[in-house]
């Protein structure tokens, strides 16, 4: 279906779309983090989402030249960050089930993915780590 996609022109208007503002690395692998955590908000599934954006994120890092491994990293953090947040994923759903109340109960406590989406903020902000930059 990704392909479908990028046949008729789709993945170029999403990339044109994502990056019209950027100008550097920071808003390149902002956009990045921002297409995955789309996706996954629409998937609710992390790893759906990163091979669905994996090969756009390829042709933004490549555009931009940033590097494979900190891309591959926002990917994955990112997408992480959105699944564990979100009220319909599966983590959720398990533990509000287990526990016998409401997913949106839980979000009030969810320290470790906020925590995480912080500190990747952070890290893109202050381009660390700079041996990849």
């Amino acid at each position: 279906m990704l392909e479908t996609i990028r046949y008729n022109g789709g993945i170029d208007f999403v990339i044109t779309r994502l990056t019209r503002h950027v100008t550097g690395k920071r808003g390149a692998e902002f956009s990045i983090a921002a297409l995955v955590s789309v996706a996954n908000l629409c998937t609710a599934n992390n790893t759906i989402a990163i091979i669905t954006t994996g090969p756009i994120a390829k042709d933004i890092a490549k555009r931009f030249r940033l590097d494979r491994r900190k891309t591959a990293s926002i990917l994955d953090t990112f997408s992480c960050l959105i699944q564990g947040i979100i009220p319909y994923g599966a983590q959720m759903l398990i533990a509000a089930g287990l526990a016998g109340i409401s997913p949106l109960s839980i979000i009030g406590n969810l320290y470790y993915p906020f925590c995480m989406g912080a500190c990747a903020i952070l890290a893109i902000l202050i381009r660390y780590p700079g041996r990849y930059s």
